[in-house]
């Protein structure tokens, strides 16, 4: 590779990595609201967490089990969602605020309903507030570069597709690991007779970071995959 392609490609990953932090993956959607009288009253927060899953986010209750990908993603990939009723003289007023992993507020909106039963009200009042949220969701990106290298190298492992994800295969054909699809088209479930974890994208190129528990402790590796 030249070194004026290398520099480019090192200014085009340091340029995605700039965006990532203004672009996230997941959204902590509250399991109750303080103007309700039960959690999920009128299911109005399942439908909350409905709807922000259609802005092409994963969206969790604050409360409920997250799989292995959420667990070991970065903090900042995350939002915070608090739904709140503003005070408004005959009218319903919910406002949505999205905070980030430094408490700062990313996005806010606003849904108002005329309706007198809380039911209805609190329905139209928050599907209006999603209809205004613009929530900044993070898609992937990749950066294509013809690069000739030795296919031989036996520090690279390659993948071969199968129905639930891929196989990982070594220099001589061997299996070394299996790959399971989840949500996220860059993060996977990995696992051989050894170990069960996850494998997620690194920033450089056909770069992959494997991470599983061993004990009480978090193993991370890296691997070198061609797909």
């Amino acid at each position: 590779m030249s070194k004026h392609l290398l520099y480019f490609s090192f200014f085009i990953l340091s340029m995605l990595s700039v965006q990532a932090q203004d672009k996230y993956e997941y959204v902590i959607v509250p399991g109750n609201m303080s103007f309700l009288d039960e959690p999920n009253q009128y299911n109005l927060n399942e439908l909350a967490k409905f709807l922000t899953n259609k802005k092409n986010v994963i969206a969790y209750f604050d409360s409920e089990m997250k799989p292995l990908e959420f667990n070991i993603a970065d903090p900042c990939d995350i939002l915070y969602m608090d739904i709140t009723k503003e005070s408004k003289f005959l009218n319903t007023k919910l406002k949505i605020t999205l905070t980030d992993c430094n408490k700062e507020i990313v996005a806010q909106s606003f849904g108002t309903s005329k309706e007198k039963e809380h039911r209805v009200a609190y329905n139209y009042a928050i599907r209006k507030a999603f209809d205004m949220l613009h929530i900044p969701a993070k898609t992937i990106q990749e950066i294509s570069t013809v690069i000739v290298e030795d296919t031989s190298d036996p520090s690279f492992l390659y993948a071969q597709k199968t129905d639930q994800g891929f196989l990982l295969l070594d220099s001589q054909k061997n299996e070394v690991y299996k790959l399971f699809k989840t949500s996220k088209a860059d993060q996977f479930i990995i696992s051989n007779k050894d170990i069960n974890g996850a494998l997620y994208k690194s920033k450089n190129p056909n770069q992959w970071i494997l991470e599983y528990l061993k004990g009480d402790a978090i193993v991370t590796d890296t691997l070198k995959i061609r797909f």
